[in-house]
């Protein structure tokens, strides 16, 4: 425990102090070990915060590498030609985009002539 329940046993012997004099000292030497508790329990604490906040950091750092990596590309980039499959499983996208290629088509020959008649 600490030295004041050992000086407080010498002073209960000896009998030199009054009944009130003995019970303050006693509530000082609760009041100290109470509070020696809590700076063990605080100091506790902060050691486990300063262990989260370390583990913490390590995580941000992870989301950060990961961000940055080559392989976060590369799955956006898989994302777009995911969605590009998806729309082809339609008929709709299909039909459009024979439009698309027609109209360009036509708009190839239209150009042609122009370029045949300017050279």
């Amino acid at each position: 425990m600490c030295a004041q329940t050992g000086v407080l046993e010498k002073i209960r012997k000896a009998g030199k102090m009054n009944g009130f004099a003995v019970e303050l000292a006693e509530a000082q030497a609760r009041d100290f070990v109470k509070v020696q508790n809590d700076i063990r329990n605080l100091k506790q604490d902060v050691a486990d915060m300063k262990t989260e906040q370390a583990r913490q950091g390590g995580m941000i750092e992870a989301i950060f590498n990961r961000l940055n990596s080559p392989v976060e590309e590369e799955r956006a980039a898989g994302q777009k030609w995911n969605l590009l499959i998806s729309i082809t499983k339609y008929k709709a996208a299909w039909v459009i985009l024979a439009v698309v290629l027609t109209a360009f088509a036509l708009a190839g020959e239209k150009l042609v002539g122009i370029i045949e008649k300017l050279i």
